[in-house]
């Protein structure tokens, strides 16, 4: 099958391969996550470095709320609320991008507003990886149900179960990524893990 080929109309030209493996199910779930990964991974680098500053930037006004709750100061919640809506809309990002970017940090806002902690070191890095999170749900996992009939005459059922067994490796990455975004303000550098090789034993060898 020819690159360019559209299997999925409702996913863009980097996912469809993605999509076409999982359909045909005849590679192992960690190759397929191998693939799927490597697709994000231009997605993310297609949207660049803006998003990753705005969400840093989210993070900085999250992590002085963390601030203020240890020391048992009131927080205005909504005011923080509009502070993040006013970051976003100051952004010179595409709207798509600027949506999932401000959806990241009102999830962490929402997430600390109703109890939940998190280290205060760590605050910006977990906005930029809620934002990567949100930009492979939005661009491959949630796309995949948009469309009446699969490749290869797979059932949804099928399809629906390859892909979300994909997310633990997925999100795994992202998390890695997050952090060395971070410290980038950048997203350029980012590469994807190498995959383990094992060295095969040689049962003459001595080990000792």
């Amino acid at each position: 099958m020819p690159d360019g080929d559209i299997f999925h109309s409702e996913l863009s030209g980097i996912y469809q391969k993605s999509y076409r493996i999982l359909c045909e199910g005849k590679l192992e779930r960690n190759e397929c996550a191998r693939i799927t990964t490597q697709a994000f991974l231009k997605d993310i680098k297609k949207k660049g470095a803006a998003p990753i500053v705005i969400a840093k930037g989210m993070g900085k006004l999250l992590t002085q709320v963390t601030e203020h709750t240890g020391e048992n100061r009131s927080v205005d919640w909504t005011a923080l609320s509009k502070k993040l809506d006013r970051l976003a809309q100051q952004a010179n990002i595409p709207n798509r991008a600027k949506s999932l970017v401000l959806d990241a940090g009102k999830s962490v806002l929402h997430d600390f507003r109703y109890g939940q902690k998190a280290d205060a070191s760590a605050i910006q890095e977990l906005v930029i990886e809620r934002y990567m999170q949100k930009v492979y749900l939005s661009s491959f996992e949630e796309r995949i149900p948009l469309t009446r009939n699969h490749h290869a005459k797979v059932d949804h059922a099928t399809v629906t179960e390859r892909v979300e067994a994909l997310q633990p490796d997925i999100f795994a990455q992202i998390h890695k990524w997050a952090r060395k975004a971070n410290d980038d303000e950048d997203v350029a550098n980012l590469r994807r893990t190498r995959r383990s090789t094992i060295k095969e034993i040689d049962l003459d060898e001595d080990l000792l």
